[in-house]
C-alpha cells in the first residue's frame, strides 16, 4: 500500500476543515514566534494520526513533506504511535528530530510515544544516551522530556538521576526540561533526588528552577517546600539558561513555521 497524492490532499483538507481561529490565536501566544497554519487542536491531530496508523503509516512517512506546524506535529504523532518494530521506528525518530524547533511539538511527541514491550523501552533508552549531551537544543530537550515522561521509574532511577545534570547545552529550553525532570524525579524518588539537590552539583538555573517546580507541586508537603529553599544556589557569573534565537527550518514554509518556544 502506498500513500497517494490524493490521500495527502485529503489530509490537508481535513486539517483546514478542523482549524479553529480562536484556538490558533491562543496557542500562538504560548509558543512565541510560531504561526500555526490551521489552528487544529491536539486531540484532533491525535485522531488523524490514529487514522494514518491504521491505514499506511510507512507510506505516509515516505510521502509526507510537512510545511506547517500542525503537519510536522502530525508526522511526530504517527511515529509516536505506529506499531512497527523499534528498529524501524528509531530511524523515523532520527529523521524527525531535525524538524522539531519548538517545545510544543517536542513535548507532544514525547508524551504520545508508546512502547509495546520492555525491550522496546530499553532500545529507546539506549538511543537517548548521546542525546542528553547533544549541543542541538531540541535534540537534548527531546532526551530530557522522554526521560521524565517514560523513565522516571525504579529500573532507571539511579541512571536517570545521574543524567539530570549531564546536558552540555545551556539553552533555556534544555535547562527548563532538566528542571522539569528534577521535579518529576523528586515526586517519584524524594530522598534520592533530595540528595542530588543537597549536593548542589546541578547548574544553578536547573537547581533553582527545579526547586521552584517541586514547590509548585500539590504532592509535596508544606514542610518539604520550606526545607527545599535552603538548597537554592546563587548563579555563577549571572549564568542561566539561554534562550536561543530560533532558526527557520529550510524544510518548513517561512510564514507558517518560523518558530521558537516559551516553556
Amino acid at each position: 500500500m502506498s500513500f497517494s497524492p490524493s490521500q495527502r490532499e485529503a489530509l490537508l483538507r481535513e486539517l483546514e476543515a478542523n482549524g479553529d481561529p480562536a484556538y490558533k490565536a491562543f496557542h500562538e501566544k504560548l509558543i512565541p514566534g510560531v504561526t500555526m497554519a490551521y489552528g487544529v487542536r491536539l486531540p484532533k491531530l491525535r485522531a488523524l494520526a490514529k487514522q494514518v496508523i491504521r491505514r499506511d503509516p510507512a507510506g505516509f512517512l515516505a510521502a509526507w513533506n510537512p510545511t506547517a506546524y500542525e503537519e510536522v506535529l502530525l508526522q511526530g504523532l504517527v511515529i509516536a504511535g505506529m506499531e512497527v518494530p523499534m528498529e524501524e521506528r528509531l530511524p523515523a525518530v532520527s529523521r524527525f528530530l531535525p524538524l522539531i524547533d519548538n517545545w510544543a511539538v517536542c513535548d507532544s511527541f514525547c508524551s504520545t510515544f508508546r512502547f509495546r514491550s520492555s525491550e522496546e523501552k530499553e532500545a529507546m533508552w539506549n538511543y537517548l544516551q548521546p542525546l542528553f549531551e547533544d549541543s542541538r537544543e531540541f535534540f537534548a530537550r527531546f532526551a530530557f522530556v522522554m526521560l521524565l515522561e517514560h523513565f522516571a521509574e525504579p529500573p532507571y532511577r539511579e541512571a536517570g538521576l545521574s543524567l539530570l545534570g549531564k546536558a552540555k547545552s545551556e539553552s533555556y529550553y534544555v535547562q527548563m526540561a532538566q528542571a522539569w525532570a528534577v521535579s518529576v524525579f523528586y515526586v517519584k524518588f524524594p530522598w534520592e533526588t533530595l540528595a542530588l539537590l543537597q549536593s548542589k552539583t546541578l547548574p544553578p538555573f536547573v537547581q533553582n528552577k527545579g526547586i521552584q517546580k517541586i514547590r509548585e507541586s500539590y504532592r509535596v508537603s508544606k514542610e518539604e517546600k520550606e526545607r527545599l529553599l535552603s538548597y537554592k544556589t546563587e548563579p555563577s557569573g549571572g549564568k542561566r539558561g539561554k534562550k536561543e534565537t530560533p532558526k527557520p527550518n529550510p524544510k518548513h514554509g517561512k510564514a507558517k513555521n518560523e518558530k521558537s518556544e516559551k516553556r
